[in-house]
Parts: structure tokens; C-alpha cells; sequence
């Protein structure tokens, strides 16, 4: 064995590092652990207490709040929220009017910001948020501001995490805008009183405004929360509603929204919207207003358009049953998978409570489709109908028609999750977590309508009133020391985690107060449960969600697979002509720089993940196993991470094998103060293997 390997490190143009790799292999022992990204959850606080912390909770009002759930998928974890964020990113004033009361005591006052909706680019984290803009359009505030829409701010989420962990922020830090706006009387006056939330200059801006309720822990930190736009939304019928709103990202210039607006007529219900970026510039300054009978224009406060608001579609899910059948949208899932963008669609009208699937057709950007798909629902192959009834348990029958929706989700796999509450059973029961598997969003039309079905997953004729595709949970268990009243669990509001499959439930005791429950459909088991964590408020079923920084894919999960797209991305930031280079690069842009480059792979294989190049099975070190999986794709042209490509080039090669070389022995984790020699099998696998890569180099 040593001659072999003496005779190796001597003839091979790796002699240098030959070498010091085996030794380096033969001296230590390690014990790595896989790479844990740090997985937040995020929520929206729409309290408007401004001076007084309501019912103990010290969060800003009309904020974001993050918290830290990573250790709640390794388990054992405790108080994991408990009135407190990690940190918490207050919207601050649409209009700053100056000091409360008139009085020179420094607690700001103003027009607040109403959080309806929230989402975020998977990949960077970079949040957008829709708040509720009282009032009705044309009419405008004293700023020049559009009334009765959606504004659309942007929180730069890496900005504000690097912050916090540079300057070792506390916990519960808020971060709140540099500047606000305000009339310049309400300037002067700020001036004349002395206040302290006076900054020096009466020009209509003002700089550094704390939060009320976080005047020692505000930070105003320069661009990262940013009021991009003024979205339209529906004002037909006079009855316009903020609690129903969803959105979801695309990418940088597109997303989606449901405004849940209601009509005197269902065709007027539910608009399904694309908000589109027309321009980086948010066009905020005051000016002339413009105003349309959809408001579809989004303008911000002058003729400079930021970002469009179109109507792809409408719901008309049960056109039939008439006015306000509609009226609480129950669920909505946003899929991207093989190549279709679409919204599942839940409605709540009292019982078998409908699914459609809406396919969105964003070819035309002026003009955006969303149609409801043909779904495969009848055994027999016909008809196609576009939507089906949810059942209380179609595992064991499919056609009762009797169930109740409270939430809707998609998994990683874009398979439908949907929460069926137990609320109006009798007697009353907990809720539980009904899936259905789906196998293909794009099946070839069968019936000749011309239009491609979706088709569930199980035995050729199988549909969706079928029990073949459908899975169901028992009863969530919400019980015993666990549960502080004996009301049914809430599940209206939730956030899903596509990684872990967990459903994070936001349950509503008296009053406002919220207790929270993790709950595993997989194992049916509360993973998770914490009393009285917050008390947020919260109406809409749009915001709170929880993800994962440096998720590339969107489906929750960071691996490899994020890796290779990213090294394709900096290859590519136009994805083949998708979009632009410019929105590909802020699309996949992880160092907060503008910019796309292998710092953005760096940061997310050595930050993120918290490993090294040549780590190609992640599993924290690199270490002869990667090795192997480098040798049996040496030479081929594979593009994977997992096989040893880890610069995204048309093969795995000597670049490859020198990076793993200079990174062998690296791991996530402290050294063992024991030496521990490897069996001479080990090593003599290893010394084969680096024989092997020598003899096959070109």
C-alpha cells in the first residue's frame, strides 16, 4: 500500500497535494453534520397600538416579523417565538404627521400602512408586501397619494439580515424606513415645537423615524424598505373587502394576487391579477393622478408608472348560486411545475366547498390569461368538468360533497393539501389535512375540447371523485396539556412549509390572542405547540409564510439541485430568454450587490449551507465518499453538483478533482481530540481512487 501510494504521489501531476491528502485522510476523525439553512417564518402585525404594546406584546404594529424555526425541524425546540423576533420590519407611515398629541415627547404619529398580503423570492428573500390603502379612488390624501388601492413595498431581506448579524444586533431589533413622508406644515411644526423627531430640514422628507413601541431598538436602515408601487384593485359593487388577499411571486417583475373583492354579481367576484414591474423607479413624488375604472394603471402618486396592476381572470366558481357564495375565498396554492404557472382556487359556501385550477398564460404581459383547466374528475372519462367538491374524507368516499375548506396549500411536488375543518361537524371535531397526489398538470386533451387536463395521480381512469388519489390525516391533535380552551382548532390561518410538509396553524383563542401548532400530516403528530406566541391580529390568510434562503428551486428545500441552478443562472441570467439579464441577476443575486457571479455561489455553498466545494453528497465535510462520486462521472459530460461538477461547466473534470483536493478534510464540524487511523482498506480505496482519476486524465 505504501509503495502504491509512494509511486502514485511521485509520477503524478498531483504530487504535490497527493500527499498531504492522505495524511490529511489517515490523521483525523470528524464528525460532520449536514448543512441546516436557517429557515425563518415570517408574519404579518397588524395591530395599530402605536405608543402602548398591546396585551404585552412588544412588536410594532403593521411589521413583519421573522422568527428563527430552524430548530423546530430538528425537534426539542421550545419558545422558539414567544413574543419576540428574531427581528421585525415595521412598514412605518404612508404619511408621517408629526408628534403624537401635538407634543414634543418624540412618539411619532401617522397614516398607517394595513399588511393584507405577503410573499417573497424564494431564492434571496427578498419580501414583498400588499397593504390595504383605506379610502376610495379617485380621491387622494394630502400627499398625492392614490386612495383605495394596494401599495406594494419591497424589504431588501438581505440587507437587513446582514445588518443584524454584522452589528450583532439584539434580538427583536426593529428595522424600520430611512425616510417618510410628510407635508412640510407638519415639518414646520416640528421644528417650531422642538421635537426631537425633527431632522434638521423642512423638505417633505423625514429621516429616521423610530417606531413608538421600538424607539431604543429602531434601526433606519438606507433602501431596504422601499414603497415600490400603487397596485388597483377591484371597487366594483362598492364592497370591497382586505381580508381575502393572496400573493405570490414569479419573479422580480411579476406577481400574482388574488383581490377578493365582492360584486352584486358573482362575474364581478375574486379577480385573479398579475402586478407586473414597469419601472424601478417607484414614482412617489406628488403630481398629477391617474385613475381608471379597473384600476389597473399603478401609478404612484404622479404620471410615472411603477408597477401594473392587469386582471388575468376572474373565479366564477359557482356563478350559479349568486351574490356573496363566494365571498370567502378559502385557499389559494400558486404551482410552477413542468413548465405551467397556475392558482388552485378554494371557495367557501358552506359544504362541499369547490377547487378549480386556474392555468395562468403570461406570454402577452399586456394581456394576461387565467382560465380555469379542464380537471380529470369522472371515471368513466367524461366530462371534464373545471372544478369538484371537497369531501370531509374522499379516501373512503369521493362524492359526500360535504366538506369544509379552511386553508389550501401545494407541496413541493405541486400536489394539492388542503385543511377541512372540523368547525361545523356535529358533533364538532378538530380539523385534518386531506392531500391529493397530482400526476400531471398538462395531460393531453382526451375529450377533443381543445383544452389539456390535469390528471391525479393512481389507475388509468381515475379522478378526482375517486378515492384512488386521495390521502387523509386523522383529526389534528389539539388536545390535553397542549390546548388551553376547548374550541376547535383554527386552522384558517396557516403557513406551510414545503421542505418538512410541516403546517404551521395560527389558532385563535379569546380575544386576539394566538397560540401556535406545528402539525406533521406525515406522522399526524403536533411536532410543535407554544401558548400565547403573539398576538398579530390577523384577519387575512396571506401573511405568513415560512421559507428558506438560498431555496433556488422554491421547493423549500436547499440541496444540490439549488446549486446546479444557480451555477446555471450565473451562466445565464436570462434563463434561456425568460427575462432579462438584469432580472436575472436580481433574481438570483444572494450577496446583495446587483450582481451575478460565483460570490453569489460562494455564499450559498459556504454560507447557506455552511460547507465547502468538493462537498458533493452535503453531507458537511468533503471527504473520500465525495471523491467517489467525482470519479464515476469523471469525464462525462454531467452538469450535476452530486456527481462533482461543482462549477457548472459541460463536464465533470481535473477543475473539479483539484477543487475536492484542496478542500479535502474540511468539515462543518470541531475535530475529535482522539486520533483515529482509518482501516488500510479505506485508505487503500482512496489511493485507488486518486490512481484511477490519474490514469483517466486527458
Amino acid at each position: 500500500m505504501v509503495r502504491l501510494v509512494g509511486t502514485f504521489c511521485n509520477t503524478n501531476i498531483f504530487r504535490t497535494g497527493c500527499c498531504a491528502l492522505i495524511v490529511s485522510l489517515i490523521s483525523q476523525s470528524v464528525f460532520a453534520t449536514p448543512p441546516t439553512p436557517q429557515k425563518m417564518f415570517a408574519v404579518g402585525f397588524g395591530r395599530s397600538g402605536f405608543v402602548t404594546p398591546f396585551d404585552g406584546n412588544p412588536n410594532p404594529g403593521d411589521t413583519v416579523m421573522f422568527y428563527d424555526v430552524t430548530a423546530i425541524d430538528a425537534g426539542g425546540a421550545s419558545n422558539v417565538f414567544n413574543n419576540e423576533p428574531l427581528f421585525s420590519v415595521w412598514l412605518g407611515f404612508e404619511i408621517f404627521n408629526g408628534e403624537t398629541n401635538d407634543a414634543p415627547d418624540g412618539f411619532p404619529n401617522g397614516n398607517r400602512e394595513e399588511i393584507s398580503a405577503l410573499t417573497f423570492n424564494p431564492a434571496n428573500g427578498t419580501a414583498y408586501v400588499a397593504a390595504f390603502d383605506s379610502g376610495s379612488p379617485p380621491a387622494v390624501d394630502q400627499v398625492g397619494d392614490t386612495q383605495g388601492d394596494f401599495d406594494l413595498y419591497k424589504i431588501d431581506y438581505q440587507a437587513i439580515l446582514k445588518d443584524f448579524n454584522d452589528n450583532s444586533r439584539p434580538k427583536g431589533t426593529i428595522y424600520g424606513p430611512k425616510t417618510l413622508t410628510i407635508t412640510t406644515d407638519d415639518e414646520s411644526f416640528l421644528e417650531s415645537i422642538g421635537s426631537p423627531l425633527y431632522d434638521g430640514l423642512v423638505d417633505g422628507l423625514a429621516n429616521d423615524i423610530p417606531h413608538p413601541e421600538g424607539l431604543s431598538r429602531t434601526v433606519n436602515l438606507t433602501n431596504s424598505i422601499t414603497k415600490v408601487g400603487e397596485l388597483g384593485r377591484s371597487q366594483a359593487g362598492g364592497l370591497p373587502s382586505f381580508y381575502d388577499v393572496e400573493l405570490d411571486f414569479i419573479d422580480p417583475e411579476t406577481l400574482v394576487v388574488l383581490d377578493a373583492a365582492k360584486d352584486a354579481t358573482p362575474a364581478g367576484d375574486f379577480q385573479i391579477r398579475t402586478w407586473q414591474r414597469i419601472s424601478t423607479d417607484p414614482g412617489a413624488a406628488p403630481g398629477t393622478i391617474f385613475f381608471d375604472a379597473d384600476q389597473e394603471g399603478g401609478f404612484n402618486g404622479n404620471s410615472t408608472q411603477s408597477w401594473e396592476s392587469k386582471i388575468a381572470g376572474r373565479l366564477e366558481m359557482d356563478t350559479a348560486e349568486g351574490f356573496e357564495k363566494e365571498s370567502d375565498p378559502a385557499g389559494w396554492g400558486f404551482v410552477n411545475q413542468d413548465g405551467v404557472l397556475g392558482v388552485w382556487v378554494g371557495d367557501s359556501d358552506g359544504g362541499g366547498d369547490d377547487v378549480s385550477f386556474f392555468e395562468l398564460d403570461l406570454s402577452d404581459r399586456a394581456n394576461p390569461v387565467a382560465i380555469k383547466k379542464e380537471l380529470f374528475s369522472s371515471s368513466g372519462g367524461d366530462p371534464f368538468p373545471t372544478g369538484f367538491a371537497v369531501d370531509e374524507d374522499p379516501s373512503l368516499d369521493a362524492t359526500t360533497n360535504d366538506g369544509e375548506i379552511d386553508f389550501l396549500q401545494v407541496d413541493s411536488n405541486s400536489n394539492l393539501v388542503i385543511g377541512e375543518t372540523g368547525f361545523f361537524d356535529e358533533p364538532r371535531t378538530e380539523p385534518r389535512v386531506i392531500t391529493v397526489e397530482i400526476a400531471d398538470y398538462d395531460s393531453p386533451d382526451s375529450d377533443a375540447s381543445g383544452v389539456n387536463e390535469i390528471l391525479p395521480a393512481g389507475p388509468i381512469g381515475t379522478g378526482f371523485n375517486d378515492t384512488a388519489p386521495w390521502t387523509v390525516t386523522g383529526d389534528i391533535p389539539v388536545t390535553g396539556p397542549i390546548d388551553n380552551d376547548g374550541d376547535v382548532t383554527n386552522t384558517t390561518q396557516v403557513a406551510y412549509d414545503k421542505g418538512t410538509g410541516f403546517i404551521y396553524i395560527i389558532d385563535q383563542d379569546t380575544g386576539f390572542t394566538e397560540d401556535i401548532y406545528v402539525f406533521d400530516p406525515a406522522t399526524g403528530t403536533i411536532v410543535y405547540s407554544e401558548f400565547g406566541p403573539f398576538n398579530i391580529d390577523l384577519f387575512n390568510t396571506g401573511t405568513q409564510i415560512v421559507f428558506t434562503r438560498g431555496d433556488i428551486t422554491g421547493n423549500g428545500v436547499v440541496s444540490a439541485e439549488d446549486i446546479d441552478q444557480l451555477l446555471a443562472a450565473v451562466a445565464d441570467p436570462t434563463q434561456g430568454g425568460k427575462f432579462t439579464s438584469a432580472v436575472g441577476q436580481e433574481f438570483y443575486d444572494l450577496t446583495g450587490d446587483s450582481a451575478l457571479a460565483t460570490a453569489d455561489v460562494d455564499e450559498l455553498v459556504q454560507d447557506i449551507l455552511d460547507t465547502e466545494y468538493g462537498d458533493h453528497d452535503l453531507d458537511g465535510d468533503v471527504d473520500g465518499d465525495d471523491l467517489s462520486d467525482l470519479q464515476a462521472s469523471f469525464g462525462t459530460a454531467n452538469t450535476s453538483w452530486a456527481n462533482g461538477n461543482t462549477d457548472g461547466n459541460s463536464s465533470v473534470d481535473g477543475a473539479d478533482f483539484l477543487r475536492w483536493q484542496r478542500n479535502v478534510g474540511f468539515t462543518n464540524a470541531a475535530v475529535v481530540a482522539s486520533v483515529t487511523v482509518p482501516e488500510p482498506t479505506s485508505i487503500l480505496l482512496v489511493g485507488l481512487g486518486l490512481l484511477c482519476l490519474a490514469t483517466r486524465w486527458p
